[in-house]
């Protein structure tokens, strides 16, 4: 008996050997958005055979020649590039798909359409290409009046065109994508779909068939649901995953491992191919991950769900500082912790090769904010935006999604492009060996217009016109004592010699620490971070929870620092834990920004710009928050602030964690992610606008804090509003005589104000640069009224220090003496209509040498926040008539004109 089933399993390891030769396991190139280079699909190639990775598909939405001009033929050089790579895929013993969607836009019954489609895989099969796939994947599914005379269902039509091409090309390795590709798709459900058992019964059976699972993004496939499509389809599908995708919402980048499949599924499954975020060099992780998997047993493995469930515990309970690694696993036994910790250690080489940037930093294409509605196709982008009505809000702790199941819209359409002849340089630095020749055309060869596309018998011809994504430029500061040929400075590709200089010597604003632990290298708990603030799209990673987590506790335990200011120093043990607390989320705060730094120090530069942006934006808003606990930490919040600024918001509202989690929504219904979730902890709801910048476009070590105003900051926030306000084009100063006149009229009330305990509503905060010298200001009254009167009294107490100055009918005044008239002269309280919506005070200021805008917005968001926290829920500044440039500063922070009186113009937002 024994010996019986000895051999049973001898024979089950063989037949389960023999079915991971056929099993299809790799990557599709098919989001919408920036393909990706030649060259990056060639480095790919060489990890997939690396990794026993089989298979590659060539399915870039937004390459103009799959989707939008599918009819058109390739062109002699873009012949040459493709036959390149599919040599290239060989070589590596990759397998080459080459996809075509011609749903668009396909007259089904069209004997000259059907002629098309099979010239255009007719000419790549030639060039050397020997495996397809039609996709029919995000398309409208009524059919035309012509084909509905001919075909009895959009099915059978779709079934009648591929079965046809599949013979014409004497039946390669083919795969089909349906429109129906998922279970929320199949009308009504898998099991009674028309459309899904019709494309079962008729597509021909050497035909693999593509799926994506329950929903478009899937957190979980079970056993269950491949029996269940498998029956309909009559084979096993082919699972297109998304679950790294990130077209849909580029605010976000998923660095999580492949999880919520378990490998039992593997026998079931013709194959899986990866959609992973568009860039190329993030999705290490997920393909790393996705080949383990792969190779993994399912005689031994853990249960996934269960796998699942733990890390969520372990990510939402605790902040136990391990890597969360399981220990006692078998080494066939896939875990998705220790899969990460696996990529990641093999990552972390990656950032180490030699690989250059040309160009500047692709900016995340990150579409205009729309309201939350599900799309039916995976392009779309969803977010809500309200703006709020001054007064605390009311949350819908209910998901908006229950409520709009049913709509539906059409893809963005995003520019087209061709992704065979690129622009976009990638170019690995090889030494001595002779570097990657890159396929890259000419401003004037792009340019060029009427040519015609390359027949099966190829003649000279040249690249078609395409469109190139556009992207916003900033240009930014110098940086102070770093040197202009610094070797860590990334070529930039301009059309003339003098703007590549410029550009080279441009940097821009990323908040990095500068201290000794800049010097260390990038580690792996370095990028352990990196993935755990982008994870996946249900899950956040447990660096991100423990964020969220400690800066909620902080903020809604906040009154225990203002018994403790009260108390003059009574040191309770509650008390003392918020200031440890508030320690431990500085040094949180910190190791962000140190990562960043060491990301920003690395070989891989290509890798770094893809990164780049998605950091930038995540320190930037975690600096933000460790700002607000400093002034918190002030005691000045008060006692009677309503209970949903310190309360539950958002993430801890009941519901809303529970159903991010449960992925039974769509994650773009969570636009944003992690960031976004972070964003939603500082009590600003109705500054959005806040939030909207632009990444720097090549990386810098610039270093900004913003914090409470001290006593010892006093004379450099003059200096910086003497800066501000002086004109000195000849070099001198219009307020020589008087320096500190502009600042004692322009914040010399509030700090004034600020040495009075009882004075809680006035915040004064300040932006220091690395170099310790503070570069902006923003200054806020709460109650305008009040504090009109609090500058009457500053300006009589210092009128002795200045000359008394009389304004006179047609007498000239300079600069300076017009500020000192106005010392003379009574403050005027603001328009009582103005007060009653937008009763505090607001004004700022930032050297025009600190381009990056979202310095200056970061700065309101935390003093605005600051504000609202007191209970007040709008404010105004008021503007000279004629300060343009002044006016333009606050209208880029989203302050709108209310009102005028005399020469003064007011401006008003809610917060």
């Amino acid at each position: 008996m024994k010996m019986a089933d000895t051999n049973r399993n001898v024979v089950d390891n063989i037949n389960n050997l023999n079915e991971r030769k056929n099993f299809v396991c790799g990557v599709v190139e098919g989001f919408y958005g920036r393909p990706w280079t030649p060259e990056q699909r060639k480095d790919l190639f060489v990890k997939q055979q690396k990794w026993g990775m089989n298979c590659y598909l060539y399915a870039p939405k937004d390459d103009y020649k799959h989707r939008a001009n599918w009819r058109e033929l390739y062109t002699v050089e873009e012949a040459e590039h493709l036959t390149a790579l599919i040599t290239e895929a060989r070589l590596h013993g990759v397998t080459f798909y080459y996809a075509v969607s011609p749903g668009l836009d396909i007259t089904y019954s069209s004997q000259k359409e059907v002629a098309a489609l099979k010239r255009k895989l007719e000419q790549v099969a030639q060039l050397g290409c020997n495996a397809f796939a039609i996709l029919f994947d995000d398309i409208d599914p009524e059919m035309s009046g012509a084909d509905k005379e001919v075909f009895q269902s959009f099915a059978h039509a779709q079934v009648s065109v591929t079965n046809e091409v599949f013979t014409h090309l004497s039946q390669p390795k083919f795969m089909f994508c349906p429109t129906q590709y998922c279970s929320t798709r199949a009308v009504p459900n898998v099991q009674t779909s028309e459309y899904l058992n019709t494309i079962g019964q008729k597509l021909a059976p050497e035909i693999d068939i593509m799926w994506t699972g329950p929903k478009v993004i899937s957190k979980i496939l079970s056993v269950e649901h491949i029996r269940e499509v498998t029956e309909v389809m009559r084979r096993p599908p082919v699972i297109w995953d998304n679950l790294h995708a990130n077209d849909y919402d580029q605010a976000r980048l998923f660095l999580g491992p492949y999880c919520g499949r378990s490998p039992d599924l593997i026998p079931l499954l013709r194959g899986v191919v990866t959609n992973p975020n568009c860039e190329y060099g993030p999705n290490f992780v997920a393909i790393h991950t996705l080949s383990q998997w792969s190779k993994s047993s399912t005689l031994t493995s853990c249960d996934n769900n269960d796998a699942v469930s733990a890390d969520i515990r372990l990510e939402t309970e605790g902040d136990d500082s391990s890597d969360d690694c399981p220990t006692g696993l078998s080494p066939n036994t896939y875990h998705p912790r220790r899969a990460l910790r696996m990529a990641l250690q093999d990552w972390l080489l990656e950032f180490n090769r030699p690989v250059s940037a040309f160009g500047t930093i692709q900016q995340p294409q990150i579409p205009t904010p729309v309201p939350i509605l599900p799309s039916v196709n995976t392009c779309m982008s969803l977010t809500s935006t309200t703006l709020a009505a001054p007064g605390p809000p009311q949350p819908n702790i209910n998901i908006l999604a229950e409520a709009v199941q049913d709509a539906s819209f059409n893809p963005t359409m995003n520019p087209v492009m061709n992704s065979l002849v690129s622009e976009n340089k990638v170019v690995v630095d090889t030494g001595h060996e002779e570097a990657d020749t890159a396929s890259t055309v000419s401003q004037d060869a792009s340019s060029t217009s009427g040519v015609e596309p390359m027949d099966c018998n190829p003649s000279p011809a040249t690249s078609p016109p395409h469109n190139d994504d556009s992207m916003m430029i900033e240009n930014g500061e110098h940086s102070k004592g770093e040197s202009d040929e610094e070797s860590s400075t990334p070529v930039i590709e301009t059309t003339t010699e003098n703007e590549t200089t410029a550009r080279a010597k441009t940097s821009l604003t990323l908040p990095l620490d500068t201290t000794q632990d800049n010097l260390e290298e990038l580690t792996v708990d370095d990028l352990q971070l990196l993935a755990d603030l982008f994870y996946l799209p249900f899950e956040h990673g447990r660096h991100g929870i423990n964020i969220m987590n400690e800066f909620n506790w902080l903020k809604i335990n906040s009154h225990l620092v203002i018994d403790y200011k009260k108390s003059d120093g009574d040191n309770k043990p509650e008390v003392q834990e918020w200031f440890d607390r508030a320690t431990k989320f500085d040094e949180m705060a910190k190791n962000v920004k140190r990562m960043a730094n060491r990301l920003n120090k690395v070989k891989n530069r290509s890798l770094l710009y893809d990164i780049y942006p998605y950091i930038w934006d995540m320190n930037g808003v975690i600096s933000l928050l460790n700002s607000y606990i400093e002034w918190l930490a002030l005691g000045q919040v008060s006692p009677l602030v309503s209970n949903y600024v310190h309360g539950n918001y958002t993430w801890f509202s009941k519901g809303w964690r529970e159903v991010f989690m449960s992925g039974d929504q769509e994650p773009w219904i969570f636009r944003g992610g992690l960031t976004a979730e972070l964003q939603r902890l500082i009590p600003v709801d109705a500054s959005n606008d806040l939030f909207v910048y632009k990444a720097p476009e090549v990386p810098t070590r610039h270093s900004y804090c913003i914090r409470p105003y001290l006593d010892e900051d006093q004379s450099k926030l003059y200096s910086l509003i003497l800066r501000t306000s002086d004109d000195r084009r000849d070099g001198t100063s219009l307020y020589a005589a008087y320096p500190d006149l502009p600042g004692d009229l322009t914040v010399g009330s509030y700090l004034e104000a600020l040495k009075n305990e009882n004075a809680k509503d006035v915040i004064v905060m300040v932006v220091e640069d690395e170099w310790g010298d503070i570069v902006a200001y923003g200054s806020v009254a709460g109650n305008a009224v009040e504090h009109t009167t609090l500058e009457a009294a500053y300006r009589e107490q210092i009128r002795d220090k200045y000359p008394k100055v009389t304004r006179e009918e047609g007498m000239m005044l300079t600069p300076c003496e017009e500020l000192l008239a106005l010392l003379t002269s009574e403050p005027q309280p603001p328009p009582k209509a103005l007060v009653a919506s937008h009763p505090a005070k607001v004004s700022f200021a930032c050297l025009l040498s600190v381009i990056d805008e979202s310095i200056s917005k970061r700065l309101l968001t935390c003093m605005l926040a600051s504000v609202r926290a007191r209970g007040i829920f709008g404010g105004h500044c008021s503007v000279s008539v004629g300060e343009k440039q002044i006016l333009e500063l606050y209208s880029r922070h989203g302050f709108l004109e209310v009102t005028t009186q005399s020469t003064t113009l007011y401006l008003g937002r809610s917060f």
